[in-house]
C-alpha cells in the first residue's frame, strides 16, 4: 500500500522479533506499562497496541533512541494489509503529538516525530484520507519543533492539497486554523496572514456572521504583521464586513490601519486603553512604529518632497538622527523608496506602497501604463528613423 521507494524498509530481523523488542523497550521506558512480550498474533493489532503507547518514549527516552524506535515502527507499517493501515495511522498520530514529543530542530524528539510523519505523508501520496490525517499531525509537530519552513504552506499548495483530499468546507476551516496557528508559533506572521485570508474566503454572505472569531483573528494577524502595509482588501471579505456589527472595535481598528494616521491611532488607544494588549495581543510600541510607517506612506502619496521638520512633527519623532534612522528603516522594509537631501532638509520620495488600491489607484496605474506605452512607441519610431538614415547611402 505504501510507496516503499519513499518509505524504504531495512528489516534485519523478522517482524515478530522486531515487535517483541519494541514491546520490551516500551516496558523499560515506562515500568508501569506491562505490555505482553509477544502481544496479539495479528501484526496489525500488535502494531496498533505499540503505536497507542509510543507516547511513553517521548519523555523517557533519549533523542537517538526515539529516532530508532519511530523508524522501527515506521518500517513495520508497510507490512500491514491495506484495509487495516488507517487504524495503525490513527493510533500513531494519536501518540505523536506535542504533548508527548517536544524540542526544537531536527535532532529533538519533536524533530524525529516530524521526520517519520513526513516520510509516511509522502509514502501514502495516493491515499488522500491518510494524507489528510498525517498532514494534521505533521502540522502540529512542525509547530512544536519550529520546522514549519519544511512545509509548503503557500495558499496555492494548500488549495491543491485540500482539493485532492476532497476536504469538506468545515474540515478545510479546521485545517487552515491549524496551519495559521502553526505558522504563528514558528514566527511566520506574513504567511499566517495569507492563510487567514484564505480561511475567510470559505465563508459567504450566508454564513459570514458565524465567522466572527476567524474574522477578528484575520484582522489581528494582518495588522500586527510588521511586513503588511495594505489592508483594504480585507474589507471585501464577507466575514470581515460582518465585524462592523458583531465586533465594532475590531472593525474600527481595521479602518484605522487602512487609512488612519499616528494621531488617529493614539486617539483610539486613549479611548480604548486595553484593546491593543487584550485584543490585538501585541506591544503598543510595535503598532506605534507601524502607524508611523503608514503615516509616512500617506504623506508620500500626497507629495514626493517632504520637509523633514514637518515629517518629524507628523511622526512625533525628534528631527535628528532618530528621524533619519526611521526613514532608513522605512526604505529597508519597502514602505517607501527615496533619499534624504541634507542641504534642503527634505525627503525626496521616488515611490511608495499604496495603503489602499481602489478605483482611483487603478485609474492612475492605467494612465501611467498608457504614458509608458506611448513613450515606447515614440522610442521605437525614433530608432526606426535612425536605422533608415543609416541604411540610406550618402548622395
Amino acid at each position: 500500500m505504501a510507496d516503499t521507494k519513499v518509505l524504504p524498509v531495512f528489516a534485519f530481523i523478522v517482524e515478530a522479533t522486531q515487535l517483541k523488542e519494541l514491546r520490551q523497550y516500551l516496558n523499560q521506558a515506562s515500568p508501569g506499562l506491562n505490555l505482553k512480550d509477544d502481544g496479539p498474533a495479528d501484526i496489525t493489532d500488535n502494531l496498533i497496541e505499540i503505536c497507542n503507547n509510543l507516547k511513553v518514549i517521548g519523555k523517557a527516552a533519549n533523542s537517538n533512541e526515539v529516532d530508532l524506535i519511530l523508524n522501527s515502527v515506521c518500517s513495520l507499517v508497510v507490512m500491514v494489509e491495506a484495509k487495516k493501515v488507517p487504524q495503525v495511522i490513527d493510533a500513531m498520530c494519536s501518540s505523536l503529538v506535542p504533548q508527548h514529543f517536544k524540542g526544537l530542530g531536527w535532532n529533538s524528539n519533536a524533530g524525529h516525530a516530524v521526520r517519520v510523519l513526513s516520510n509516511l505523508f509522502k509514502a501514502f501520496s495516493t491515499f488522500p484520507h491518510l494524507q489528510e490525517k498525517l498532514y494534521s499531525s505533521l502540522l502540529a509537530m512542525c509547530a512544536e519543533a519550529r520546522l514549519m519552513g519544511e512545509l509548503d504552506c503557500s495558499v496555492e499548495t494548500l488549495q491543491k492539497q485540500m482539493q485532492g483530499w476532497g476536504t469538506s468546507v468545515q474540515e478545510q476551516r479546521k485545517m487552515l486554523r491549524l496551519v495559521h496557528d502553526a505558522l504563528l508559533a514558528d514566527q511566520k506572521p506574513d504567511l499566517a496572514a495569507n492563510v487567514m485570508i484564505m480561511l475567510l474566503g470559505t465563508y459567504t454572505d450566508k454564513d459570514a456572521a458565524s465567522a466572527k472569531e476567524d474574522a477578528a483573528e484575520c484582522v489581528r494577524t494582518a495588522v500586527v504583521d510588521p511586513k503588511s502595509f495594505s489592508f483594504d482588501h480585507l474589507q471585501r471579505l464577507s466575514a470581515v464586513k460582518a465585524l462592523e456589527k458583531s465586533d465594532s472595535l475590531m472593525y474600527s481598528a481595521l479602518q484605522l490601519f487602512i487609512s488612519g494616521t499616528l494621531k488617529d491611532y493614539k486617539k483610539f488607544v486613549a479611548e480604548h486603553p486595553e484593546f491593543v494588549k487584550e485584543k490585538l495581543k501585541v506591544n503598543d510600541e510595535l503598532l506605534t512604529k507601524k502607524m508611523r510607517l503608514l503615516t509616512l506612506m500617506s504623506i508620500a502619496e500626497e507629495k514626493n518632497v517632504i520637509e523633514l521638520d514637518e515629517l518629524a512633527k507628523q511622526l512625533e519623532l525628534p528631527a535628528d538622527e532618530t528621524l533619519e534612522e526611521f526613514i532608513i528603516e522605512a526604505v529597508q522594509v519597502n514602505a517607501i523608496s527615496g533619499k534624504i537631501n541634507e542641504l534642503s532638509r527634505t525627503l525626496v520620495v521616488s515611490s511608495m506602497q499604496q495603503r489602499q488600491f481602489g478605483r482611483d489607484q487603478w485609474q492612475t496605474l492605467q494612465k501611467r501604463l498608457q504614458t509608458l506605452i506611448g513613450n515606447l512607441k515614440t522610442t521605437q519610431a525614433n530608432i526606426h528613423n535612425i536605422n533608415k538614415q543609416i541604411d540610406t547611402p550618402f548622395a
